[in-house]
């Protein structure tokens, strides 16, 4: 009994190894793993207003290399106005560069805003400390982004404001409260000769803008840049600068 038992069992685990070769198994499929993209571009819509997705992603990844490590506080805008017209594909709004407030903040590109902080860390702060012993507090932002063409004639090329590539400052104020308009204060001559404080600080900051700006305008250019300093990035041929 003990034998055919036996005999039974090896027959039938046989059979049950055979069995198990014909049974189809099921397979099991993982999903693949995504792959991982450093500084990948985000996925943007077609069309952002009058920008393509494309341009607003290229000129996003160029702001976030430009401003990288600088020391401005600002907010990123949704595109303005549209390609080859008004506006700018990613534009942001600048509070504060450097701990110097910007009043009101600015509406600007990054490009700008890059030249910017470079102007006041090298220029503006040493220059209020070495020629009136304070540092400057608040840039006015008389005017940044405006649809417009140049100088506000009805013709004409459009302005730089018209790109959010311009700023225009009418006064600054100062660690003891105390302020400096481009209006009252300004005298190349005096400063020149060192017989104003104020003068001078406002002609050596007016002549290292144009180190950081491709245009610089002010009193003494024309009439309409009589009471402030005008700073913008146009690109000219050949890197063509104008500093008047």
């Amino acid at each position: 009994m003990t034998l055919r038992c036996l005999a039974f069992f090896v027959v039938l685990m046989l059979c049950g190894g055979a069995w198990a070769k014909d049974i189809p198994r099921p397979v099991l499929k993982l999903p693949r793993p995504r792959a991982v993209q450093e500084n990948a571009a985000p996925s943007f819509p077609k069309e952002i207003g009058g920008w393509s997705g494309a341009e607003v992603a290229a000129e996003r990844r160029r702001c976030a290399k430009l401003l990288k490590g600088l020391d401005i506080t600002y907010k990123p805008l949704a595109p303005i106005g549209s390609s080859g017209g008004c506006g700018a594909a990613a534009p942001i709004l600048i509070s504060a560069i450097r701990g110097t407030a910007v009043d009101p903040p600015a509406e600007a590109t990054c490009e700008l805003a890059e030249a910017l902080h470079g102007w006041v860390t090298s220029s503006l702060q040493p220059a209020a400390r070495a020629e009136l012993k304070k540092d400057v507090t608040v840039i006015s932002n008389a005017s940044a982004y405006v649809c417009r063409r140049r100088n506000g004639q009805g013709s004409g090329k459009l302005s730089e404001h018209a790109k959010a590539n311009a700023l225009d400052m009418a006064w600054l104020r100062f660690s003891d409260g105390s302020s400096t308009t481009i209006k009252g204060d300004w005298s190349g001559i005096l400063g020149a000769l060192g017989i104003s404080a104020k003068s001078a600080f406002l002609t050596r900051i007016r002549r290292d803008a144009c180190v950081r700006f491709t245009t610089v305008l002010g009193p003494g250019s024309d009439s309409f840049h009589k009471d402030h300093f005008h700073v913008d990035m146009a690109r000219r041929k050949n890197g063509y600068r104008i500093c008047q």
